[in-house]
């Protein structure tokens, strides 16, 4: 059993370092782009928001986003409206990665796990230091997958002993598995990869779905500890931005949870249809979507919140 628990844990270990390894290469690609990209933002509302939604898509991090705002804010590029906007877009942009990974428990899984050849392949012949960088990020993206497989795997063997499996079906507490989410996701510091991690224990049937929903939305929270972090030492407005990201990610929480609490099994019966890391991913959507469109209205609202939270000295 321990061989199998310190796989699991190497197995999220490779999973999380492909997913930073994305990142770092994508910024590499990307060339600064992102950051350029929010100094132009006009005062656009849904404007914001798409960006937002693209960064974080191609930085594969709502909080990365979210680091590089409070900067800019803190600097005076953008204003508080602006980032509240680009904060809204961030939290849908950061669900690509879900949609991705449950692709992996399709038949065509093993091709994913295959980039990570086919971008060593490029890295060995690549003469350009940008082909190279592409390489990279190939191989990173199969590296994330690999990872996965090795969860996937030390999991299914786990799954034997009734101690593990116990360990979550005896959880049925929300706000237990919404604090496990939030805690795991301030400590890892990237809600992507505790959402991959659930992902494929709901898929070996080690979790409840339902109970995935739960810890995936304490991950939208802890999720903010990174910007909360950032912000320290910061101007006033670096420290509003932060907390405009903490308190659009808890009212989210705070519209979902008794929803999913009522609905949330009938909504995975209703979708039987489908793979359960399939519905786990549009339950991300869905949760970062529809709490942004019904937090547009009050953006400015939530902005002037923040300054009378964090009121000038």
């Amino acid at each position: 059993m321990l061989a199998n628990i310190l796989t699991l844990f190497s197995g999220i270990g490779t999973f999380i370092i492909g997913m930073k390894l994305i990142a770092s290469n994508l910024d590499a690609v990307a060339g600064g782009k992102v950051e350029e990209l929010f100094k132009k933002i006009s005062d656009n509302k849904l404007a914001g928001i798409g960006i937002g939604v693209g960064s974080a898509a191609v930085l594969q991090s709502s909080s990365a986003t979210t680091v590089i705002l409070v900067g800019l804010v803190n600097s005076g590029i953008i204003n508080l409206i602006q980032a509240t906007c680009i904060i809204m877009g961030a939290n849908i942009g950061t669900t690509f990665t879900a949609l991705v990974i449950s692709f992996n428990y399709l038949p065509i899984g093993e091709l994913f796990a295959f980039l990570t050849f086919i971008g060593a392949m490029v890295v060995m012949a690549a003469k350009r230091s940008k082909i190279k960088t592409i390489g990279y990020l190939v191989g990173s993206a199969g590296l994330m997958f690999i990872g996965l497989d090795i969860i996937k795997i030390s999991a299914s063997a786990l799954n034997e002993y009734s101690a593990f499996t116990n360990l979550f079906s005896s959880v049925n507490s929300p706000f237990i598995m919404l604090a496990l989410g939030l805690v795991f996701t301030a400590i890892i510091q990237s809600s992507s990869a505790i959402t991959g991690i659930v992902i494929t224990l709901a898929h070996l049937g080690i979790m409840p779905a339902v109970g995935a929903f739960y810890v995936i939305m304490g991950g939208n929270i802890g999720s903010c500890a990174t910007a909360m972090l950032a912000s320290i030492g910061g101007n006033l407005n670096a420290k509003r931005t932060a907390l405009i990201n903490l308190a659009f990610n808890t009212i989210g929480v705070i519209i979902f949870l008794p929803l999913t609490i009522a609905f949330g099994n009938k909504v995975i019966g209703a979708l039987s249809g489908l793979s359960i890391s399939v519905i786990i991913a549009y339950f991300h959507i869905a949760f970062n979507l529809i709490t942004t469109v019904l937090m547009i209205p009050f953006i400015k609202k939530l902005a002037n919140l923040s300054c009378i939270l964090i009121a000038d000295n």
